[in-house]
C-alpha cells in the first residue's frame, strides 16, 4: 500500500517538472541512439541505414518516448492537461463568444448560489442545538375561525410539565419590547422572557457566567438578566467583567449574571436579553399568549407527545364549564405538536422553494444558451475535428476535448459566479429581514459550496452533451467536404438547436408568468382601501415603566400627554391607540355575542380588540357607520360600551343592525354587565393587508381611557414635518417622564409602504429573474437565427439571384425564427399553468389561471423574440447574390 501512495506520488511530481523529464528522457534516447548507430555502422552499414535500423531497434523515438511517460507519469491527468492548454487557446482565439457565454454562466450560477443560501439558511439548516430534531414547539389552532396559529398559555405550560412524560424538558418563553437604560438614553429593545428550562429545551451551556434558575424565578427579589453574545459584543466591547453589573429594563434594575451562546439568536435574531418568566396559576387555559418549547425523552416521539397533549386537552374540556365547552367547538380548538424546525422554516418555505424554482429555471435556461453557442461552435469545428480524427485522434479524445472546454469554460463560470454570490448576499440580506426578520445574516457555507458543485456539474453536462453527440453522431470525414459557406449547414445541428430554443422559451414564459400574477397581486394589494386617510397622518409608539400599571398611572400619562399636543398649534387631530394599522399585529381574542333571543352564540376567536382614545376617529378620519362613537361618559367603568366595525357586523349580525347588542371578552360576567355596541365603524385594514382573508377583519373597539396600557401608539394628524412632529413629542415627553422615550416615529403612508415589504421583496428577486430569462431567450433566438444565416448565405444568394426579394428573405428567416417561439409560447402555457397553482397562497384578488396575465406575458415575449428575429432577418434580406457567388 505504502509502496503504491510513493508510486503515485512519484508519478505525480513528474507531471509538474515535465520539461526537465523530458530533457533527461531525450538525452537517454539519444545515448542509446547513438551506441546502437555505431554498433551498425562497425557492421559496414552506412550512416542513413545505421539511424534508421537504430530507432526500429529501440521501438520507435515516439513511442518509446510515450511508453516510458505511461510508466513515470499519469497519462490520463497528462491528457486532461494537454487538453486544457488546447481549451485555453481555443478561448484566446474566440475571446467575445466565450466572454459572452461565461457572462451567461456565471449570472446563472452566482443567483443559484446566492438563493440557495438563502433556502439552505432559512429553511434547510438543523438548528444549532445537540439533537435539535427532538426539539419541538406546543401549538394550538382554531381551524373553524381562523388559520392563524395560536400560541399555548401557562395553564397548558403547567398541566404538560406535571402531566406529559414524553417530555425531558418543557420551557415556556414569550417575546417582549422593553425599554433599557444605555447610558443617559433609553432606546427600546427586543427581550426573552422565559422559563429557567429553556437552557436545557436547547442544550445550551454559558459563554460567560450562569443562567438563572428555577430558584432566581422563584425568588421575586432576584432581578437578574442574560445578555445574548451579540449584545455583549457590541455594547459591552465583549468586557470579561461585565458580570455583577446593573442594567435597567423598564425602570427596573437587573443584575448581569450570565451571557448566552449566539446560537440562541437562532431562535430570535433580534433577542439581546433573556429574563426570568415566572409561570402564572389560575390563568384562563385559552390565555394564549405564550410559546412552548420541549425536548424529547430519548425514545419519544412526536406522535406521542402529540397524543398525550391531546388526552390532557380532552381531559380539560370534559370538566370546562358549558361556555367554554361550546368555545372550544365553535372554534374547533387543537393543539399541535411539530418540530421547531419545521415551524421556524415555516413563514419563508414557500416563498423560498418558489424563488429556488425561479433561479433553476434561469440556470437551465443559460444552459440552453450555452449549448446552443456551442453546438454552433462544435458545428463550425467539424473540418478540425476531423482532421484530428485522421491523424489518429480517437472519438473518445474529440469526446473529452469538447468536455474540457464545457468543463473550463464553468469552471471559470463558477469562480465569477461564486464571486457575484457574495455581492449578491450583501443586498438579499436586507431582503431576508423582510421574509423572515428572525433569521440571522445569510452567508455562504461550506454546504452552499457543495450545491455549487454540483451545479457546476449539472452544468457541464448540459452544455457539453449536446456538441457532442453532434460531432461524435455523425461522420466527422463526410462533414470535411462541407465546410465552407456553400451548403446551409448541419441539419442535425439545426434541428437540436431549434429544440433548445423551444425548451428556453417555454422556460422563460412559466417564470415570466409567475412574475405577471404577482405583479397583478400586488397591484390589487395597494388598490385596496385602507379604511382611513393615512395623508399628513404620523405615528409613534410609546412605552411606559412598570410602574405605571399601578393605580391608574397608565390612563393619568394618557390624559397629560393629549393635554399636552392639544396646546400645541398646527395639530388637527391627536388621539392614542393599541395598535397602528399596517404596522402592529393586532391580538386574537375570544368572544360571546348575545343575539336577539338573549342566548350566548359561541365564542368567535378571530375578533381584534383595540383600545383607543375619543379623538380616534375624527384623527383617522374613519367614517361612522351607524350609531356613534366614544364620549365621555363612557370613561365611566359602571356602564361599559364598545365600538365594532362593518366586518364584525357583518359576520355576526348578517346585515341586521349591530348598535344595543351586547358581547363580552368575559362570559362568566352576568349578562346586565356585558358591554353595549353603540356604534358601527367602516373598516380598517389589517397588517398583512394581501391576505385574502384580512381585508375586513373583526375589530372591537374599547375606550383606552377604562384599561391601563403599557404599549401606547400615538397619531398625530398635522401639516408639519415628521422631523418636528418628533421633537415637539420628545419634549412634551421628556416634561411629563424623562423615562419614556418615543420610537418609530413615521408618517403612516410609510407605514403601508413598509407592510408591503415581504411582497415587493419576493417580486423584485423573481422579476429580476424573469427579466434575466428574458434577455437569455433574445440572445438565444437572436444568436441561433444569426448563425444559421451565416450557414445558409449561398442559399439565400441563390435564392435572391434566381428573383427573390427582400421581402420574401427577411419572411423566411423570421417564420424560421417564429415557429419555434410559438411552440415554445403554447408548450410554456401548459406549463404556467401546471405550476403557478403552487403560489396560489402568495396571490391576492388572482387566480393562477388568470387570462390577462398569461396574455401579457405572451405577447410581451411574442414582441421580444421577434426582435431578436428581426434583426437577422434584415441581414439576410442585404445579402449581395453577386458577392456571395462570386465567393463560391
Amino acid at each position: 500500500m505504502l509502496a503504491s501512495i510513493r508510486l503515485f506520488l512519484w508519478r505525480l511530481i513528474n507531471l509538474f517538472r515535465h520539461d526537465r523529464w523530458d530533457r533527461s528522457l531525450n538525452n537517454e534516447l539519444e545515448f542509446h541512439l547513438e551506441m546502437e548507430i555505431a554498433e551498425y555502422q562497425k557492421q559496414g552499414l552506412s550512416s542513413v541505414e545505421a539511424r534508421r535500423r537504430a530507432i526500429i531497434a529501440l521501438g520507435g523515438l515516439d513511442q518509446t518516448i510515450e511508453m516510458y511517460r505511461e510508466t513515470e507519469t499519469i497519462p490520463w491527468i497528462e491528457a486532461i492537461t494537454r487538453d486544457l492548454r488546447f481549451a485555453g487557446r481555443i478561448f484566446r482565439r474566440n475571446p467575445g463568444f466565450y466572454a459572452a457565454a461565461l457572462l451567461t454562466l456565471t449570472m446563472c450560477i452566482g443567483a443559484n448560489t446566492a438563493i440557495f443560501s438563502m433556502l439552505y439558511a432559512l429553511v434547510i439548516e438543523p438548528l444549532p442545538y445537540p439533537d435539535s430534531d427532538r426539539i419541538v414547539e406546543i401549538y394550538n389552532l382554531i381551524p373553524k375561525v381562523s388559520a392563524i396559529k395560536m400560541g399555548s398559555g401557562d395553564a397548558q405550560y403547567l398541566d404538560f410539565k406535571a402531566n406529559a412524560p414524553a417530555f425531558a424538558h418543557l420551557a415556556m418563553w414569550q417575546h417582549i419590547q422593553f425599554t433599557v437604560g444605555m447610558g443617559s438614553e433609553s432606546v427600546r429593545l427586543k427581550g426573552m422572557a422565559t422559563t429557567s428550562e429553556i437552557f436545557d429545551v436547547l442544550g445550551l451551556q454559558p459563554l460567560l457566567g450562569r443562567f438563572f434558575t428555577s430558584e432566581d424565578i422563584q425568588h421575586a427579589d432576584s432581578r437578574v438578566i442574560v445578555l445574548t453574545q451579540s449584545f455583549w459584543e457590541s455594547n459591552f466591547q465583549k468586557d470579561p467583567n461585565v458580570l455583577e453589573r446593573n442594567v435597567t429594563v423598564d425602570g427596573e434594575t437587573r443584575r448581569i449574571i450570565g451571557v448566552a451562546p449566539r446560537s440562541i439568536e437562532e431562535l430570535d435574531s433580534q433577542v439581546r436579553f433573556v429574563i426570568p418568566l415566572a409561570p402564572v396559576e389560575g390563568i384562563s387555559r385559552y390565555a394564549f399568549a405564550r410559546r412552548i418549547y420541549g425536548r424529547l425523552k430519548p425514545g419519544a416521539t412526536i406522535g406521542a407527545a402529540r397524543a398525550q397533549v391531546t388526552a390532557l386537552e380532552r381531559k380539560y374540556y370534559d370538566v370546562a364549564p358549558p361556555f367554554m365547552r361550546a368555545a372550544h367547538d365553535s372554534a374547533g380548538l387543537v393543539i399541535h405538536v411539530d418540530s421547531v424546525q419545521s415551524q421556524r422554516a415555516l413563514p419563508a418555505r414557500l416563498k423560498m422553494y418558489m424563488l429556488q424554482g425561479a433561479v433553476l429555471f434561469v440556470l437551465l435556461i443559460g444552459c440552453v444558451n450555452v449549448a446552443n453557442l456551442l453546438l454552433a461552435r462544435s458545428n463550425a469545428r467539424q473540418g478540425e475535428l476531423a482532421i484530428r480524427v485522421s491523424l489518429g485522434a480517437g472519438r473518445s479524445q474529440i469526446a473529452r476535448q469538447l468536455l474540457v472546454e464545457a468543463g473550463l469554460l464553468t469552471l471559470f463560470g463558477v469562480a465569477l459566479g461564486l464571486a457575484f454570490a457574495c455581492s449578491a448576499l450583501h443586498v438579499i440580506n436586507r431582503f431576508t429581514a423582510q421574509l423572515l426578520p428572525t433569521a440571522l445574516p445569510i452567508a455562504i457555507n461550506t454546504q452552499v459550496l457543495e450545491y455549487t458543485a454540483l451545479i457546476a456539474f449539472l452544468t457541464v453536462c448540459a452544455i457539453g452533451i449536446f456538441p457532442i453527440f453532434h460531432v461524435l453522431g455523425g461522420s466527422l470525414f463526410a462533414s470535411m467536404q462541407h465546410q465552407s459557406r456553400s451548403t446551409s449547414g448541419s441539419r442535425s445541428a439545426r434541428r437540436m438547436s431549434s429544440a433548445l430554443i423551444v425548451v428556453q422559451v417555454a422556460t422563460t414564459l412559466i417564470l415570466l408568468a409567475s412574475t405577471g400574477l404577482l405583479v397583478r397581486s400586488f397591484a390589487n394589494a395597494l388598490a385596496v382601501d385602507p379604511g382611513f386617510q393615512p395623508g399628513q397622518l404620523i405615528t409613534a409608539e410609546i412605552a411606559l415603566p412598570n410602574g405605571y400599571l399601578n393605580s391608574n398611572g397608565s390612563i393619568r400619562f394618557q390624559q397629560r400627554l393629549l393635554d399636552a399636543l392639544h396646546n400645541i398649534p398646527g395639530l388637527t387631530g391627536v388621539s392614542l391607540a393599541t395598535a397602528i394599522p399596517f404596522k402592529s399585529p393586532l391580538g386574537h381574542s375570544a368572544l360571546w355575542v348575545e343575539d336577539h333571543t338573549a342566548r350566548m352564540s359561541a365564542s368567535q376567536q378571530d375578533v381584534c380588540p383595540v383600545g383607543t382614545s375619543l379623538a380616534y376617529l375624527d384623527t383617522m378620519k374613519i367614517p361612522l357607520i351607524e350609531g356613534r362613537w366614544f364620549r365621555t361618559g363612557d370613561a365611566d367603568k359602571s356602564h361599559l360600551v364598545v365600538v365594532v366595525n362593518q366586518g364584525f357586523a357583518n359576520r355576526y349580525f348578517q346585515g341586521a343592525s349591530a348598535v344595543s347588542r351586547h358581547v363580552t371578552f368575559n362570559p362568566a360576567l352576568n349578562r346586565g354587565d356585558w358591554p353595549e355596541i353603540v356604534g358601527v365603524v367602516g373598516n380598517v385594514s389589517d397588517l398583512h393587508l394581501e391576505d385574502s382573508n384580512s381585508a375586513s377583519p373583526s375589530y372591537v373597539y374599547v375606550p383606552l381611557a377604562q384599561y391601563s396600557f403599557r404599549n401606547i401608539n400615538l397619531f398625530v394628524r398635522s401639516q408639519l414635518q415628521i422631523h418636528d412632529v418628533s421633537a415637539l413629542l420628545r419634549k412634551i415627553l421628556k416634561d411629563i417622564d424623562p423615562a419614556i422615550p418615543a420610537f418609530r416615529v413615521d408618517t403612516m403612508e410609510d407605514v403601508i409602504s413598509s407592510s408591503f415589504g415581504e411582497r415587493r421583496a419576493i417580486l423584485w428577486l423573481l422579476g429580476s429573474f424573469a427579466t434575466i430569462a428574458l434577455i437569455l431567450s433574445a440572445v438565444g433566438i437572436y444568436g441561433t437565427l444569426a448563425y444559421d444565416v451565416s450557414q445558409r448565405l449561398r442559399e439565400i444568394g441563390i435564392r435572391e439571384a434566381i428573383g427573390a426579394t427582400d421581402k420574401q428573405v427577411m419572411l423566411m428567416v423570421l417564420r424560421q425564427g417564429l415557429w419555434k417561439v410559438l411552440f415554445g409560447l403554447i408548450l410554456g402555457i401548459i406549463g404556467a399553468i401546471q405550476l403557478t397553482r403552487f403560489i396560489t397562497s402568495l396571490l391576492f384578488e388572482v387566480k393562477p389561471t388568470d387570462p390577462l396575465a398569461l396574455f401579457a406575458v405572451s405577447v410581451l415575449l411574442l414582441l421580444v423574440a421577434l426582435l431578436a428575429s428581426y434583426l437577422p432577418a434584415r441581414r439576410a434580406a442585404r445579402i449581395d447574390p453577386i458577392i456571395v457567388l462570386r465567393s463560391e
